[in-house]
């Protein structure tokens, strides 16, 4: 069995023979080595067509990473595709351990080695005075050990280890992200949705550099990365960190939730996101399917609530739900918390709580192309917000920059109105709805045409 090694190149010369060194030295499968040249100026082709071992493809021009990706994987030969970035190091065992995670099972994906600079489910803080110093690291770290696999919802191109009838089913990476940024985490996504797993290699390091091409040849990272970051979520209308900074099992094989964006709702649902109370007073939160107590009077304050916010009437549809988590902000973070929220911490700073990551404010334009008010943010302190991972902040052009926000009422360019949850649209059918789930009309916010018609809708609220 033979794996089909990627590298594609774009000056960087020296790292390029750095990393081929590391390959010849210690790789202990079998291999061939193919080199998609993107355009170098620095000496890479010449130097790279006297290589016996390689197989080059000279391209000219930057015809950016994913198409690169591509055209080396149409020529290879071998049963595996493994995508590696030329400033890389690998070292002992790094190969054979990545192909026994790989084949460990036939629902493995993909799978990808932990690294000192990479997205977070893989990374390992750990710095090497020397190169003599990390091959001695490896020799150590580098032992087979499947307790140390994990399952996550992304994996990082720098070192991405599939079979070639994967790569081939999921049609290999999306060319429209160009230069590259996120291709690797579309690609992720379209195996998760193939029924496949991700998996870490956690018993296995590999070294990474990191945006070296992007530095060394001068490109606008960030702009880059944001507007493939747009690209991705145009495609697939959510936000690419909840794949990426949290482990959500909704995304895995065989797991279902309500009101989520990877999954297709099986039918008409309670509303989530807004409060009711009972006969005997208890207030609940409504959330994918459950009702979440208030676990106190403070707790309703903490989190700046008032009971004209809150539904009565509605304890036939209370009585049909299962109890959730309770909500107890005063000594439970984020747990204790409703899943969506807006947080103030000490200084200030505001932010956008969902789904376990937090969006910070960078200017009031997004306060008011969203319809929010910042008195209704709850206090938080610096120690728990600092606990969610922090994802893309949010600016004027929201619309833009971030997957549809849940629990919003929306009007629609025809005047209906809808309610925002699971990335859909679900309109308001019946106006007895407005009383029942404690909703103002005059708080419905105004959404853009274009977004409304990209929007897919889910099933009506009656």
């Amino acid at each position: 069995m033979m794996t089909s090694i990627l590298i594609v190149t774009l000056n960087n010369l020296t790292q390029t023979q750095r990393c081929l060194e590391s390959i010849r030295l210690f790789t202990d499968a079998p291999y061939e080595l193919i080199l998609i040249d993107n355009g170098s100026e620095d000496g890479t082709v010449a130097w790279l067509s006297e290589q016996p071992d390689v197989r080059l493809i000279s391209n000219g021009t930057n015809r950016g990473f994913a198409e690169a990706c591509n055209q080396g994987a149409a020529a290879a030969k071998g049963d595996n595709i493994l995508l590696l970035n030329n400033d890389t190091i690998v070292s002992h065992r790094w190969l054979s351990q990545l192909l026994s995670a790989l084949y460990a099972d036939g629902r493995t994906g993909m799978v990808g080695p932990m690294s000192n600079f990479v997205l977070p489910f893989q990374l390992l803080t750990v710095t090497f005075p020397n190169e003599e110093s990390y091959h001695r690291f490896t020799d150590s770290f580098n032992r087979r050990d499947p307790i140390l696999w994990k399952n996550v919802t992304s994996l990082s191109g720098f070192c991405l280890l599939l079979r070639r009838k994967t790569w081939n089913r999921l049609s290999g990476l999306d060319e429209r992200y160009g230069i590259g940024s996120y291709e690797d985490i579309d690609l992720g996504y379209r195996a998760l949705k193939a029924g496949l797993t991700l998996r870490v290699a956690g018993d296995t390091f590999v070294f990474h550099e990191g945006n070296s091409s992007f530095q060394q040849n001068g490109m606008d990272i960030y702009g880059i990365a944001g507007a493939n970051r747009r690209l991705f979520l145009r495609k697939w209308r959510f936000n690419p960190e909840r794949l990426i900074l949290t482990v959500d099992p909704a995304f895995f094989p065989g797991r279902y939730s309500e009101a989520h964006p990877h999954h297709e709702p099986k039918g008409p649902t309670l509303p989530s996101g807004w409060f009711a109370s009972d006969e005997n007073g208890g207030v609940y939160r409504i959330e994918r399917g459950y009702k979440r107590p208030v676990v106190s009077f403070e707790a309703f304050c903490r989190l700046n609530m008032s009971m004209d916010r809150v539904a009565s009437d509605v304890g036939h549809l209370l009585d049909k739900l299962p109890t959730g988590n309770p909500l107890q902000p005063e000594n439970r973070f984020p747990d204790g918390y409703p899943d969506v929220f807006l947080a103030r911490d000490p200084v200030g700073d505001t932010f956008a709580v969902t789904n376990g990551i937090r969006y910070p404010f960078n200017d009031a334009g997004a306060y008011a192309a969203l319809g929010l008010r910042q008195e209704e943010a709850v206090e938080v302190s610096d120690t728990e917000i600092i606990l969610l991972p922090a994802g893309w902040p949010l600016r004027q052009n929201v619309w833009e920059e971030h997957e549809l926000f849940d629990y919003l009422l929306y009007r629609g360019p025809d005047g209906t109105f809808y309610y925002g949850e699971g990335q859909r649209l679900r309109r308001i059918a019946g106006e007895d709805a407005f009383a029942r789930y404690g909703w103002r009309r005059e708080r419905a916010l105004a959404i853009p045409e274009e977004v409304f018609e990209r929007t897919p809708k889910g099933y009506d609220i009656v």
